[in-house]
């Protein structure tokens, strides 16, 4: 590149660098003379209140914000107004007019509001001269926390327990008139399939359906799922006859039932019939059928997927 060329390269360059200079600079003076004039804005304030009685909580019906015309030059006003601004008020220096219920007076030339929003402007006006507070009854109480599932095993493969939670309950708190009506809370959804060993997660406890002020403690349990191999078992559990009418003499056809199950290996040798009740109930007969109805009343916790393989008996009255 010749001498000449190079040279108004670098007189280009240097104009360019001097206008973005100026650019900068009088964008710069432009918003420093905007931000000192003065300005009136209508923010809104949100309320905070604090040392409240360790029993009770704020009423959702209480004053929680406030809007105040303010009036400052924009650097006293960018922080008001470009995030709001928050004023924290100590309900024990509240005027309580009756139990649970207080009240502040807002007073626009009050120093200290001004010190607690931290804004050395003026405060114009005041949308409320009295901000008014309820308290409502902490109440704290444990319920249990049900999973929501949907399970399925590889074949040959089950287990005893299900899913385990620990903790297997929870602590709400809130006000007591909600927390009154809440009696368990609910996990995420669990949806596993093809489960053939042991499995551990972690489930957040649902809370979108919860009223916004109930706190959950903890907000997640733990999971786990015990899985061992599962194979069919079977019972011949003799049929227990009740409220027959006394004088009358029945017989049932057949007088054992089969009961049907899946159990894990490692408890497979443990069931025995001993385990089972199967009922016939007289009083539950239907009109002119000559039929019981079957109930299998009692049977080991470990097995799972029973059946009785009838669920009627034949009868007849001898006399």
């Amino acid at each position: 590149m010749s001498k000449n060329k190079l040279s108004r390269f670098s007189l280009k360059r240097n104009n360019v660098k001097t206008f973005l200079f100026f650019l900068v600079f009088t964008s710069i003076l432009w918003l420093f003379i905007q931000f000192s004039k003065n300005y009136t804005e209508e923010v809104e304030v949100d309320i905070q209140y604090i040392n409240l009685p360790k029993d009770r909580i704020l009423h959702e019906g209480s004053d929680q914000a406030l809007k105040l015309t303010l009036n400052g030059n924009g650097f006293r006003l960018i922080n008001h107004t470009w995030s709001k601004p928050k004023l924290q008020l100590d309900i024990s220096k509240a005027i309580e007019t009756s139990e649970n219920e207080y009240y502040f007076y807002v007073n626009k030339a009050d120093q200290s509001l001004k010190e607690k929003l931290n804004f050395k402007g003026r405060i114009l006006s005041s949308e409320k001269d009295t901000l008014r507070i309820k308290l409502d009854v902490n109440l704290e109480k444990k319920i249990p926390v049900k999973v929501s599932k949907e399970l399925q095993y590889a074949a040959g493969y089950g287990s005893d327990k299900g899913v385990v939670l620990m903790p297997d309950s929870v602590k709400i708190n809130g006000p007591k008139n909600t927390i009154d009506t809440i009696s368990y809370v609910t996990t995420e959804d669990l949806k596993l399939e093809g489960l053939n060993t042991d499995y551990k997660t972690t489930l957040a406890i649902k809370t979108d359906s919860l009223p916004s002020r109930v706190v959950v403690i903890p907000d997640e349990v733990e999971a786990s799922i015990g899985v061992s191999k599962f194979t069919e078992g079977s019972q011949e559990i003799p049929i227990t006859l009740m409220n027959v009418p006394e004088g009358k003499e029945i017989k049932i056809f057949p007088k054992e039932v089969k009961v049907v199950y899946r159990v894990g290996l490692d408890k497979y040798n443990e069931i025995s019939l001993r385990d089972f009740k199967v009922l016939a109930d007289y009083n539950k007969v239907s009109a002119d059928s000559p039929f019981l109805i079957l109930e299998l009343v009692d049977m080991p916790e470990s097995i799972h997927d029973v059946r009785l393989q009838d669920k009627q008996v034949q009868f007849v009255i001898l006399n």
